[in-house]
């Protein structure tokens, strides 16, 4: 059968059990469980009953990702789940984890998720429609998402507690974002740290249209780290997530305020037609250096020469095997991490490419604290070749179906010879 007929099928199938569950069900997180069989599924090749929710919450930069696996796992027939999304912030997705704080006090909290109706699936693009849902105050996350480390936040710093593991995912970058309109191109560290620091660089003079995240944000951690504000003291205005800060760049109409906005987004929000991503000139560079070369290669940040970049972070709690301790979460984390395919056709790397992350196994260099020394970075099966393919359309490496195409040194991997 192909992919999608399967993938038909399946979303018939669950969107008739979900329009079977009644408006009142719909709106508690914990009715969800309802959407599967008795409020638990199966898990392939076990038997063992597994509950399909699979509670998340953390950086509101990593949304976009979740929302374009969510509807596909959601109609998997083998390992159904339903991703309740809380974007909370980086520090605070963290903090769930390693202090087990809750995702809710109360029992007004509205989290997103998505259905056989959210119509992503394969096609790997922005979700067209999101469902929302109450959390019981007291609920617990299964996956803290961070953009940043652990001890960016302050936590951990005596390293992780025991029975949490962090699992590194897709390379994100983060940028200086204006509206479309906005006569500016670049910006250096220096002048980073002169407009968000201390307020006094022209044309960003105005605290008003500085629009910033807080200490909680992984986005203004990361970019803190990178141009020497502590992510406390930023100046602007706290606009709380991406969606608003997008929303107030995008919206400006005269020409003055266009010039005089700036904001902080990771690459997926800033590289949207409204507006455009500033060049970024790292201190001891000599010119300034989008993330892409062309659009959505993301060779800079591949190569290194685009300096503000770090992996995505999924924090969870462990069993004695170090696999996360909820089956669902476990397999979330295994398709974010690029360990395991997402399921119905779902293919990593043109979700990646599509939501501006770059997979582990498509970058050249590493780093292994926030914006830390970069060093050479070799992946057990690289996938450059197939990632500018899918970003480009075209890529310099040989097709093949077998190592047996391949020159001495190189293994086909993803459908391209790469170096071994």
């Amino acid at each position: 059968m192909k992919k999608s007929k399967l993938l038909g099928s399946a979303l018939l199938a669950l969107t008739a059990t979900f329009l079977a569950t009644n408006d009142a069900d719909a709106a508690s997180c914990t009715a969800l469980q309802k959407l599967q069989p008795g409020g638990v599924a199966p898990d392939a090749g076990t038997g063992t009953p597994v509950p399909t929710v699979v509670y998340v919450t953390g950086s509101s930069a990593a949304k976009p990702l979740i929302a374009a696996l969510a509807p596909a796992i959601f109609v998997d027939p083998l390992r159904p789940a339903t991703i309740v999304y809380l974007s909370q912030g980086s520090c605070t997705g963290a903090s769930a984890i390693l202090s087990g704080a809750p995702m809710a006090s109360n029992d007004s909290t509205n989290a997103s998720y998505w259905d056989a109706n959210s119509a992503t699936l394969a096609a790997g693009s922005k979700t067209a429609k999101e469902e929302t849902c109450t959390l019981a105050a007291g609920t617990i996350a299964d996956i803290g998402i961070s953009d940043v480390f652990a001890q960016t936040c302050g936590l951990g710093g005596a390293g992780l507690p025991q029975g949490v593991v962090d699992f590194q995912g897709p390379i994100q970058a983060m940028t200086f974002a204006v509206n479309k309109g906005s006569r500016e191109q670049s910006i250096s560290a220096e002048a980073a740290y002169l407009t968000f620091g201390l307020g006094t660089l022209a044309p960003w003079l105005d605290d008003a249209f500085l629009f910033r995240r807080n200490d909680l944000s992984g986005t203004q951690q990361m970019i803190g780290a990178a141009i020497g504000v502590n992510a406390k003291r930023w100046r602007g205005i706290d606009r709380g997530n991406s969606d608003n800060i997008f929303t107030s760049l995008s919206g400006l109409i005269a020409q003055a305020d266009a010039d005089k906005a700036i904001g902080i987004l990771a690459a997926d929000y800033s590289a949207r037609p409204e507006l455009k991503q500033l060049a970024y000139q790292h201190f001891g560079q000599r010119c300034g250096y989008l993330p892409d070369v062309r659009p959505l290669d993301k060779r800079n940040v591949r190569d290194g020469r685009y300096a503000i970049w770090g992996p995505l972070h999924l924090f969870t709690q462990v069993d004695g095997t170090g696999l996360a301790k909820h089956p669902r979460a476990r397999d979330l984390i295994a398709y974010l991490a690029g360990s395991e395919p997402p399921p119905l056709g779902v293919e990593l790397i043109r979700t990646a490419v599509r939501q501006h992350v770059v997979p582990p196994c498509a970058m050249r260099v590493q780093r292994t604290s926030e914006m830390g020394a970069m060093s050479s970075f070799k992946p057990a099966r690289a996938c450059g070749c197939a990632f500018d393919r899918e970003a480009t359309g075209s890529t310099t490496c040989q097709a093949c179906s077998s190592n047996a195409e391949c020159s001495s040194g190189q293994s086909c991997n993803f459908g391209f010879c790469e170096a071994q």
